[in-house]
This record gives structure tokens, sequence and C-alpha cells, in this order.
């Protein structure tokens, strides 16, 4: 495949926060620990703090999960008990048959980083996580997955963390994908995958099986949150956010400090970050009236009978968007944290209360943004007279610059207009002092004249779209297959089309051309 890179801020898509932050913007570094430079992961190295017993710890679990889930262990995960290996970390939802394209860049994006900094520190050792927001319990969020015009979608309503979720519920979904899917070499690779993944068990194992089987030999290990001894080994701090209360404090400071610098707050923190988890439950905890209690429940407890419950079920306790990455940082060997647009703003909102708690504060990375086209698709949208960055102007400014190159007539009245702009003016000037009727009779007159001349405008691009209908047609078609919606594919459509065209060639691209210290729109071709 060929590489074509666009810079970030000439797509239109991504926030000013963000273009902010990649184009390392002086105002955003006192939300950071350090600009993304190989010079400040070696800073970074020499600074990490990780005990052996939080080695062992983490290690252990790893292993009771990879056990849980039926999957082979991965052979980086005993290098984790070295005091010389150190993680880069990714995560998602577990979305539906991976959602979104972007489920799979940000795993790419993880994978490549880690390898980029074993060739820059071959003394070290570098192992790419995937996070599985497992406790996450907004069902409607991951339950659907678009592809080849298609919505795969079940009907069913769910309250809590869906990693828990028999995965069986989405047997239907994969009936209709067997059904969509042929019996090409690609295809019937990745419907046994899913296939197998679905099978039985809960959505989390089925997820670690899929991604697993994808990406086993680019040395990622996937680990799940939602363990009891991993809480455990944080139940500190769900003490001292349940007793002291005091992250929303620092979160509201920093948000309104990016506030004053002209950025929207991406989440609101809550006096107490915490979800209580039980079964099909996952409810906000609340403090009123000097009780604890669990919204939307009948459940309420003393301070000292929730600290009692913490100490003997500390997987009760589940955190919250603000409080997640502070328990990843926790746990893990951490160096960065590689994430997409909007959670890299929460993110910046996060490194005061992450001062506050004496849990250091990661590289921040944006994940790769890719497109995927293939060749005859980019040659006839640059065969008529384009860049491939036009693609991202309104399509109604794509189709006129088009006519206007094209036609033998002139498709605006641009000139007109300026004339009949002095003549109002040399009007008005006329009649100043005069009868100010007259001066309100020439507004009203030249409105009329404008808006005869935007008619006749639209008429003749009427009238040249039907002569060029044919490649009016291939603009719109492109644009559409590039940005349904008016969105990046990438976060509209599933990797699925992409791995059938390519197979596991497509992985190996995205793996090649990945690079996030190069902060673009890399398209392949």
């Amino acid at each position: 495949m060929q590489l074509t890179t666009i810079p970030l801020d000439k797509t239109g898509k991504f926030s000013k926060l963000i273009l902010d932050y990649v184009n390392n913007s002086a105002e955003l570094s006192e939300f950071i620990a350090e600009k993304v430079t190989l010079e400040n992961f070696k800073k970074k190295l020499t600074e990490k703090k990780f005990s052996k017993e939080q080695r062992e710890l983490l290690v252990q679990q790893l292993i009771v999960q990879y056990k849980f889930a039926g999957i082979e262990l991965p052979s980086n995960v005993s290098l984790l008990i070295n005091e010389n290996t150190y993680t880069v970390t990714t995560g998602h939802q577990l979305c539906l048959l991976g959602g979104p394209q972007y489920f799979i860049h940000k795993i790419i994006s993880t994978i490549k980083l880690s390898m980029q900094l074993k060739e820059a520190f071959p003394e070290k050792n570098f192992v790419p996580v995937f996070w599985l927001a497992s406790e996450d319990h907004d069902f409607e969020e991951i339950n659907d997955v678009k592809f080849f015009k298609k919505n795969l979608k079940i009907d069913a309503h769910y309250t809590g963390p869906v990693g828990r979720l028999n995965a069986n519920i989405f047997s239907n979904v994969i009936q209709e994908l067997n059904e969509i899917l042929g019996d090409s070499k690609n295809e019937t690779e990745i419907r046994d995958l899913f296939a197998r993944a679905y099978k039985s068990g809960s959505l989390s194992k089925a997820t670690s099986t899929w991604v697993n089987e994808l990406f086993k030999d680019f040395g990622l290990v996937i680990l799940d949150g939602d363990d009891i001894e991993l809480k455990r080994s944080f139940l500190p701090i769900i003490k001292d956010e349940l007793v002291n209360r005091k992250s929303i404090d620092a979160i509201l400071k920093t948000s309104s400090q990016l506030k004053e610098l002209g950025h929207t707050a991406q989440v609101t923190p809550r006096e107490i970050n915490l979800f209580y988890i039980e079964n099909n439950i996952r409810e906000r905890i609340v403090f009123e009236k000097n009780k604890y209690s669990v919204l939307n429940t009948e459940l309420s407890f003393s301070e000292l009978e929730i600290l009692e419950l913490l100490e003997s079920n500390p997987d009760r306790f589940s955190p919250n968007a603000v409080m997640r990455p502070v328990y990843e940082e926790a746990i893990l060997p951490n160096l960065a944290y590689i994430g997409g647009p909007g959670e890299i703003a929460y993110w910046l909102q996060l490194k005061l209360n992450f001062d506050r708690l004496k849990i250091e504060f990661p590289l921040l990375i944006v994940r790769d943004s890719f497109l995927v086209l293939n060749n005859k698709q980019v040659s006839s949208f640059v065969d008529l007279g384009f860049e491939l960055e036009d693609i991202f102007k309104d399509e109604h400014v794509l189709i006129k610059e088009f006519l206007r190159t094209n036609s033998k007539r002139d498709m605006d009245f641009e000139k007109e207009e300026m004339i009949l702009k002095e003549l109002k003016d040399a009007l008005l000037k006329k009649v100043e002092g005069v009868d100010n009727s007259l001066s309100g009779m020439i507004h009203a007159e030249m409105t009329k004249m404008n808006k005869l001349f935007e008619k006749l405008e639209s008429r003749i691009i009427k009238a040249q779209k039907s002569k060029q209908e044919v490649s009016v047609n291939k603009i719109a078609k492109f644009r559409e297959a590039v940005l349904p919606n008016d969105s990046l594919i990438e976060r509209q459509e599933s990797f699925i089309p992409n791995y059938v065209k390519y197979g596991s060639e497509y992985l190996e691209c995205l793996l090649q051309y990945s690079n996030v210290f190069d902060s673009q729109l890399k398209v392949l071709s």
C-alpha cells in the first residue's frame, strides 16, 4: 500500500484542543507530564517507580485471567516481573465485533509504539497492553456494528457491567454475519474467528479471544480491570475517594483552567467517582445525609459499613471515567496511554488529581487515524482535478469548484455583485440627507437584486450538474465512501470489510505505517 498523509487541521474533524495538543501548544503544558518525544520517554524510564510486589501481583492476575479465558498466555507476560520492563497501554469498550475501525487503530498504535521504544532503548522491554473496559455499563454504545452498508444490532436491555454479560446474547448477530460473508479465505477466517469467540462465556472472554487471535503474534497483552485482587491493591485510593471526596475539586479546578483557554470539559466529575457493581447492577455511589447510597436501589451504608464492604468485596467498587485512568496507572508499570481525541481530552482534566494522589501521570498520545482506500477510488477523485485532502471540503463546495473549472461559463456573479455594491454606494451617497425613506428603498431593491443573483447562480449550477452528471455523482459517491454521515469512516464502520479485502496484510500495513510521533491522518491506498 502507498501512504499519503494529511495534516489533522486540514480535515476539520478534530477539535481545537486536540490540534493544540498535537502541535505542542505551550498553554497545555501544565496539563500533561511531558511532550511526546523519545527524549522524554528516556526521562520517564528513569522516573517510573513500580515495586516488585506490584509486578508479582500483575503477572499473577494475568495468568489467572488468561487461564479463565482459555487463552494461551503471551510469552512477554513473564517479562513484566523484571524491573526493566514497562507497558504502553490503550483501552476500549467491548464493542460488538470491535465496533468502528478505530478500535483496531488504537491497538496497532500501541503495538507500534512499543516496537519503536524497544528500538530506541534496546536494554529495556516494552509490553503493549489492551485494557478491557469490561465494567462499562453503556450497553447501547456497544451493541451494534456497521459494515457493507448494514447495521447489525441486537434489541436488548442490560444495565450491569457489560464484561459480565453472556456473549451468546449476540448469537443472532453472529448468524447474520455468517449470512453476509461469502466463502473466500479471508471471509471464512473472520467468520470462524467471531463464531469461536462469541460461542460461550462472558463478553470479556469473547472480546479477549478474538482480539488475542488477531494480535497474539504482535505481543499484545490483554488486561481486565474487573479483578478482585487488582482492585484490592487499589483499595487505599478507593477508600480516599469514599471518605475524603477530593477528586472533584482537583478536576473541576483543571476543567475551569481549560475553559479559560477556550476548551470545553469532556467529562464532569462527581463527588464520589465510583460505581457499585453486583449482578446486573452498576450504579453510582452517592453521599447524602451522612449515608452512602447506591442510586436506583435500596442499598444504603454508613461509613463504617461501606468501608467494611470495601475490605471484604473490593470487586463491588468500580471506577468511573475519571477514576479509571488512576486505577490503570496504579496497577501497571506504564509509560504512556494511547487514546482517541475524546479520551485525550478528558485525560487532560486529570493531572492535578493524579498529583494529589501521588500517582505518576503517563505521557498522553493521540492514536493514529487511518483511512484505507483503493487506488481506483483515489485515482477517480484525483482525475477530476482535486487533491486528496479536498475531500474534506463540503460536498456542495467540491461540486461547485469542479463545475467552475470544467464549465465554459462563469458559475457565479462575483463581478456583478461588486458592480451592484458600487452602484448601491453611489446611490446612497446621492440621496444622503435628502429623504431617509429613499435609503431604505435602495437597500430593499439591492437586496432583491442579490437574491436574483443567488437564484441565477443556483439555476446555472443545476444546469451544469445535469451536463456533468457522471462526474458529479463520482464526487458525491467518493465523499460518502470516505466520510459517511460527514464523519471519518474509521469512526463509523467496522474493520471487517478491510480484513475481507486484504486479510492479515491489512494489519501488517497499518503496523508498518503507524507512527504516533507523526500526528497526521494516514491515507493508505
